[in-house]
């Protein structure tokens, strides 16, 4: 398990590697098909926000809130979930000319219920739940803003067991593997 632990804990290091290197790259134009993981891209075409979604109970300096999910229109007319940041009620500002983003996977979400929306709030998002309730085609992709604007908070996302954690995991196991071996030398030894 030590192993698989510090073999983790290398996996995420190149992750958060790549994930910078891929981030320091200029923004590339981005208007129709599925856009590169997290890399900076420059979207074209048009917001939507008479589809705009909140999800409900984000928390953030511990203060409850909603996460701001504007779509975005594609040259091609695909859709694109785009989470412009955090904000303390339900009237956040409208989006802006800001149309830099960088791609992500669909969060996963936990659901215990189907609960479902209560007019534009959701407790939960997938590509199926918003094509529905909104009438718009399926989303091809999720996105963050690259940067915070007009006072919303935006949360880039980062692995969330660091690799730091991973290590001490491994001297967890190696730890108790050796204490392992040292009561069952001992046991050993006793029972002679």
């Amino acid at each position: 398990m030590g192993l698989w632990q510090l073999s983790r804990a290398h996996d995420k290091q190149t992750f958060i590697e790549q994930l910078a290197k891929q981030e320091a790259l200029p923004p590339l134009p981005w208007g129709k098909g599925t856009p590169p993981l997290f890399r900076p891209i420059k979207l074209i075409g048009q917001w939507l926000p008479q589809a705009e979604v909140l999800l409900d109970h984000r928390i953030e300096a511990g203060q409850i809130g909603y996460h701001v999910i504007t779509p975005f229109q594609l040259s091609d007319h695909s859709i694109v979930l785009v989470n412009r940041g955090w904000w303390p009620d339900t009237h956040p500002p409208k989006a802006s000319d800001n149309t830099i983003v960088s791609a992500q996977p669909w969060p996963r979400y936990v659901e215990l219920a189907q609960t479902q929306p209560t007019a534009q709030v959701f407790q939960n998002i997938n590509p199926e739940r918003f094509a529905a309730w909104s009438k718009l085609p399926l989303p091809i992709a999720y996105a963050l803003m690259q940067a915070s604007e007009q006072g919303l908070i935006v949360q880039h996302s980062q692995p969330a067991i660091p690799p730091e954690r991973h290590l001490g995991y491994t001297a967890t196991w190696w730890g108790m593997s050796l204490v392992g071996i040292f009561l069952w030398i001992r046991f050993k030894r006793e029972t002679r």
